[in-house]
């Protein structure tokens, strides 16, 4: 059947569809696989009546609006993104009764591969109403599939296999990810935002039945995630196809590429949390070198409790590879250029430089008790972030004891041997105060005098620093070395600091 315009004739559709008119929207594949299959890369707007094949990445649960044109009664849709490319895929509209959208739910799921055929292309809207509700893609147009005109079925064609490979496949790029730790660190700036993660599902919560306030049913699972640099993230999933999934991941052993996850404050539990919706796109098991690396990481790790909150850096002890400067430095350049799994070893150096009686904003860090957010001094150590209950407070009150600020180490020290000097390793809250022997709260009230004694105490003294070095957010080329232990150098160990 030839048609144009818009869909809006299914209005008029009883609700009492006959079971033979069902059967004649998803005829036979023998019959669709005749049809020409146009790539999504060849659509453009105007095209008439195209067929497409391809893989559904992701599927809302079906919903009902109120119809413009006959008021007082509803319309149905179901949402998917279709993909038949690494870069070409495409959100998916189905409109018809409430029998006929519930019909497609239920026969076709994520990963199925399907062909459309008589669908409609039409450019994609302006009024923000995709970039906010629908997933990103990188086509201009969206397609629609009328209940009254339009054929869906599974395909079995020549590429089905081709296609079922594309769910392995991330839609981002492979390094454009943060990283746990990032996300924990830069809460006030990411809650509320759509980012991407790469991580290993810990822990798979039970699916729970809510009513919410306004007395809809709905479901709810969340999930414990994690990555080299955090050892628990929640991730929470709410009523759609993706909890049912996500029954059949294994804890350690499913790794997660998760595109557009809106991460936020959750103030209960004073952290950022992570929630699928309706732009979250997921990449089970991607068959990348960034995903491949972090399940050997989780394969190495050992949890001590049943919540998985065991540690998420191996054991001293089992770190003994030994590294001079100059091999650093190579990593950390090749780490700037591209993504790389992260290094564990041990440097033998000399400690060359050690500011600690300079800037006290370059030797302590303030944070929120709370939210865990940076609090500087201009701010007179206030949180700023308006989703942490100290935020509110503060807005309103400077003298509740739980805003007052906590303090540590977060001391960046300069590292030498005889092969070089690398800058910019981090000596942070334990290792830093392990170091120097003195509690940060009290090194902020010692004098400057004091301070400058202890820096020279230090000072070319041999070192022996278990270290890791790993990437951030992969776009912006930053490399963290980070020292997990710093202490005096013994006799036997002295050989290594030789030239």
């Amino acid at each position: 059947m030839a048609w144009t315009g818009r869909f809006s004739d299914f209005d008029d559709v009883s609700q009492n569809v006959q079971s033979s008119d069902r059967r004649a929207k998803y005829p036979r594949n023998d019959i669709l696989k005749n049809a020409t299959v146009t790539r999504l890369e060849d659509l453009h707007p105007g095209i008439t009546n195209p067929t497409v094949a391809g893989l559904i990445l992701t599927k809302d649960s079906p919903k009902s609006i109120q119809s413009k044109k006959n008021p007082g009664t509803e319309r149905y849709l179901l949402s998917f993104v279709l993909r038949d490319a690494p870069s070409c895929f495409v959100n998916v509209t189905c409109w018809g009764t409430e029998l006929g959208i519930k019909d497609i739910a239920a026969k076709f799921a994520i990963s199925d591969t399907v062909q459309l055929t008589n669908v409609q292309v039409q450019p994609k809207s302006y009024d923000g109403y995709d970039d906010k509700f629908k997933p990103s893609t990188p086509m201009s147009f969206n397609i629609t599939f009328s209940e009254n005109h339009s054929n869906i079925d599974h395909y079995l064609g020549p590429e089905a296999d081709f296609f079922r490979g594309l769910q392995n496949v991330p839609i981002k790029a492979n390094n454009d990810y943060y990283i746990l730790e990032d996300v924990i660190a830069h809460g006030q700036s990411l809650s509320g935002e759509h980012i991407n993660l790469l991580t290993v599902v810990k822990k798979i919560g039970p699916v729970k039945d809510i009513t919410t306030k306004t007395g809809k049913k709905t479901r709810r699972c969340e999930l414990k995630l994690m990555d080299e640099t955090c050892p628990s993230f929640a991730l929470i999933l709410w009523d759609s196809d993706i909890i049912d999934i996500a029954q059949s991941w294994v804890a350690l052993d499913t790794v997660l590429f998760i595109a557009d996850v809106r991460v936020s404050f959750d103030d209960f539990r004073s952290t950022m949390v992570s929630t699928a919706d309706s732009k979250t796109i997921f990449t089970v098991n991607p068959d990348t070198l960034e995903a491949h690396s972090l399940y050997q990481f989780a394969h190495s790790q050992t949890f001590d409790d049943e919540d998985g909150t065991g540690q998420s850096d191996p054991p001293l002890e089992s770190i003994t590879d030994v590294y001079t400067v100059s091999q650093l430095i190579n990593m950390k350049n090749e780490r700037t250029d591209q993504w790389k799994p992260t290094v564990y070893g041990i440097l033998f150096a000399y400690i060359s430089q050690f500011d600690v009686d300079g800037d006290t904003s370059r030797v302590l860090r303030y944070r929120c008790k709370k939210c865990r957010q940076t609090v500087t001094e201009n701010a007179g150590y206030t949180c700023s972030n308006q989703e942490c209950s100290n935020g509110i407070l503060n807005a309103f009150s400077s003298t509740i004891d739980d805003t007052h600020p906590s303090v540590e180490y977060s001391v960046s020290v300069s590292v030498s041997d005889h092969t070089g000097t690398i800058d910019y390793c981090h000596l942070d809250g334990e290792v830093a105060q392990g170091l120097l022997g003195i509690k940060a709260e009290e090194f902020a009230q010692i004098p400057f005098q004091r301070k400058t004694e202890v820096k020279w105490s230090h000072l070319l003294e041999r070192r022996k620093m278990h270290f890791k070095m790993s990437c951030s957010v992969g776009d912006t080329g930053k490399v963290f070395l980070r020292a997990l232990s710093c202490h005096s150098v013994d006799a036997k160990e002295f050989q290594y600091m030789a030239q």
